[in-house]
């Protein structure tokens, strides 16, 4: 089983949105899949689906040594994910409950899953940087980083690319929201271009309206609209990522 966390450095680039849609394409390509949730904004289970807040998840059992009981509030969506929301939390102070257990407190809970040799963990997470991103880089074999088309990303780039490889953890980067007939995105994309190299996959991901109409719906965006060029984006995402699950079986750098 292999581990990718879906970080950013700002808010609304899209991780959950993308953790959600990969999670689907990817059982779609023969890959079980647990989407986990590591961000108190808990809101992942709505594009699964979900009517109401998730009240049972990962945040349940901070302060607690690893055991098999997170799982049971684990739910299935419709096209087969297994997710894991990270639900109400149960201390006057999360992140200080989650800066207690340790920074492999999220590693030591995947190590109990049992899934193939195919199977992936997604890890949705809070902005870095923060315990909960802390959390998912430690746990991941790679992270994949979203870099959406605002000023902010070029400030904060750098910052964590050092702070990923001081952890050894390998990244790919992909442009999120994106609005080609803006300058400032073309002019961003092109930064990111000339920074990253290789590292930034040539998928970038469009803004897209129907991503919020599929989420207040509760439906996949990728299956709600499978002709749209988000979705087209998100489908070139998610078979990199399945050509990589399958080559790098130890967790490789890509």
């Amino acid at each position: 089983m292999r581990t990718i966390a879906i970080v950013s450095t700002t808010g609304g680039a899209g991780r959950s949105t993308v953790t959600a849609a990969l999670a689907s394409l990817l059982t779609g390509r023969g890959h079980a899949v647990l989407a986990l949730e590591c961000d108190p904004r808990n809101v992942l289970g709505f594009h699964f689906g979900m009517r109401l807040p998730a009240r049972d998840g990962l945040s349940g059992h901070l302060g607690t040594s690893p055991s098999g009981a997170w799982a049971e509030a684990g739910q299935r969506s419709d096209d087969g994910v297994l997710f894991v929301p990270w639900g109400e939390p149960r201390q006057d102070d999360p992140t200080r409950a989650l800066l207690h257990a340790g920074p492999e407190w999220l590693r030591g809970l995947l190590a109990q899953v049992d899934l193939p040799a195919r199977g992936v963990a997604l890890i949705d997470t809070a902005p870095w940087p923060s315990a909960h991103a802390s959390q998912a880089i430690t746990a991941a074999d790679l992270v994949l980083a979203l870099m959406p088309a605002q000023p902010e990303v070029c400030l904060t780039l750098r910052r964590l690319g050092d702070a990923l490889a001081t952890l050894g953890r390998p990244c790919i980067y992909v442009a999120t929201r994106l609005q080609p007939a803006r300058q400032l995105h073309a002019d961003i994309v092109t930064m990111l271009h000339a920074t990253l190299g290789q590292a930034l996959l040539p998928y970038h991901v469009h803004e897209d309206s129907g991503v919020a109409e599929a989420f207040a719906q509760g439906q996949s965006f990728c299956r709600s609209t499978p002709h749209s060029q988000a979705a087209h984006d998100l489908n070139g995402l998610a078979s990199w990522l399945s050509a990589w699950i399958d080559a790098n079986p130890q967790g490789a750098q890509p």
